[in-house]
């Protein structure tokens, strides 16, 4: 079944990398200077950006209240041995 279809797709591919204008990644990077171009691609950016800012915060906040609980338990157990 591959083999049937290898041409082809080979074919395809040596076609794209020839003309480079049919793979082009998107249609608004020809208007990079356009004021909604560039204000489309910093939303794409902050888009692309919030998923990692909010588990980074989530996390962080769960890692400073362990080691804050952990800290005071420390504190805690010294106290009581002295």
């Amino acid at each position: 079944m591959i083999h049937r279809y290898f041409p082809l797709v080979l074919g395809i591919l040596v076609i794209c990398l020839f003309i480079p204008t049919v793979v082009q990644a998107c249609p608004s990077c020809n208007f990079i200077n356009d004021p909604i171009m560039r204000g489309f691609n910093w939303s794409i950016l902050f888009l692309m950006a919030m998923p990692f800012t909010v588990v980074g915060l989530i996390g962080g906040s769960v890692f400073y209240t362990y080691k804050r609980a952990n800290n005071t338990d420390f504190q805690k157990h010294h106290s009581d041995t002295d």
